[in-house]
């Protein structure tokens, strides 16, 4: 990365949210990028659209596009080459949340034998302490890790505006040559070597995800007591020792396979390294026991009407703002509710446009709120879309049991429409008198 210029060509590998996103980002900031899919079973053969719905990314990238600073290409070979390559395919992960790297590996000793750049090549991936050092050994390139901090939904807000970017290298030189290819974005840099940023990233999620856990152990005790749950986690945010962004509300949990991939990381480190992690095991305990408490407490709900078991569910992505139901709450759920007997039914009509093939056999879509089929005996608001808010609850039959996952639907609209309404882990509020 000799050039003395401030833009440069940056090739991002990856086929995925991260990819686009870091691609787009980068170009804003006047860098000419070349997106690379690594992925030769999924060619793109034109230029390639974002798999998931992302606020200001299409208008991002036209933009990019129209002042020419977009291109893309397929594979590793010898028609392109960059001042850096940046990394950031999505790491896939099983069914417990173990990350496989191979496809990282792959695309690293692709780079080496093509020779695409000999200048730094830059991973956002998530991937396990000790993988970056790995990487410099196999393609001889200098290796930076940025850990990503995308957040669906708002990706292009917390990459271009992080509150912090980590930068590892061991070598000085090359976190210099990646602080000038960000010096336009508005955020604090911090700089460590390789393996220390790749513990931050740990670190961060395993914080995150302990917070959550900690939360929904308090708010289950809570809600056999009486308390109100929400109101606690408001408490605890106004002490400045937590902070107002805590991840202190009750909840579903964490969902996904950001937070219990780093979980599994550190849980595997300790198996290694002989180090005990009840810590990280109980954090995993909790959540994992979740969904079977979810379960329950629906099973209970529909028991109490005397009905025949059918459910609505509302929402099938775990955040409002994304459109992916890759690791969905909402169709784990209906998977188990369905093996129950349940019948469930589902609405969310910001997916009505997407292939909802996964929902098939599990959950019936409805496109449209005067589809549903009544009488009803549970409706679980699954995703805090602000639609849900305002729907004509007076409509459903069956008087079902309102059950409000993220504290989104107004109890009082509910209660005035002769139904009952309970938050997630708060005592249930029961219908008012003389509701229709």
């Amino acid at each position: 990365m000799s050039q003395k210029s401030s833009h440069y060509t940056i090739a991002v590998l990856g086929n995925w949210h991260l990819s686009f996103c870091t691609g787009a980002c980068l170009a804003s900031l006047g860098h000419r990028v070349l997106f690379v899919n690594h992925d030769a079973a999924s060619a793109w053969k034109e230029f390639p659209v974002p798999p998931v719905r992302e606020p200001g990314l299409p208008e991002m990238i036209a933009d990019a596009r129209a002042k020419g600073l977009l291109d893309f290409a397929n594979g590793f070979g010898s028609d392109w080459t960059a001042d850096a390559v940046w990394m950031a395919i999505d790491t896939p992960v099983n069914e417990r949340d173990e990350a496989d790297t191979s496809p990282l590996l792959e695309a690293a000793e692709a780079l080496k034998a093509n020779r695409n750049t000999t200048g730094p090549l830059i991973v956002s991936s998530q991937i396990p302490m000790g993988f970056s050092a790995e990487l410099q050994r196999r393609t001889g390139l200098q290796v930076a890790y940025v850990p990503e901090n995308l957040r669906l939904g708002k990706g292009i807000e917390t990459f271009l505006t992080a509150d912090r970017t980590v930068v590892g290298s061991d070598l000085p030189e090359t976190g210099e040559a990646v602080h000038r290819l960000l010096s336009g974005f508005k955020t604090e840099f911090f700089f460590c070597d390789l393996v220390t940023s790749e513990m931050v990233k740990h670190a961060t999620n395993a914080f995150l995800a302990t917070s959550i856990s900690f939360a929904n152990e308090l708010a289950r005790i809570g809600e056999q007591m009486g308390v109100d749950n929400m109101k606690v986690a408001q408490a605890l945010k106004l002490d400045k020792r937590i902070g107002k962004a805590a991840y202190v509300a009750p909840g579903l949990g964490f969902a996904g396979g950001t937070l219990p991939r780093d979980l599994r990381v550190l849980q595997k480190f300790g198996e290694t390294l002989h180090v005990p992690t009840p810590l990280v095991n109980s954090v995993l305990q909790v959540n994992e026991s979740t969904a079977s408490a979810l379960e329950q407490v629906l099973s209970q709900a529909v028991a109490k009407s005397s009905g025949k078991g059918r459910v609505l569910i509302l929402g099938y992505t775990y955040k409002a703002e994304t459109d992916t139901l890759r690791r969905s709450s909402s169709l784990e759920l209906a998977a188990a509710l369905t093996a129950k007997g349940m019948e469930v039914q589902g609405y969310d009509p910001d997916m009505n446009s997407k292939d909802l093939t996964p929902l098939r056999g599990v959950i019936r879509h409805r496109a449209y709120w005067r589809d549903i089929d009544g009488p009803l005996d549970v409706c679980v608001v699954m995703t805090p879309r602000p639609a849900f808010a305002d729907l004509d609850w007076k409509s459903l039959t069956g008087k079902p049991l309102v059950f409000d996952t993220r504290a989104i639907v107004p109890a009082e609209k509910v209660l005035g429409a002769g139904l009952s309404y309970k938050a997630l882990w708060q005592p249930v509020r029961v219908r008012a008198r003389g509701g229709q």
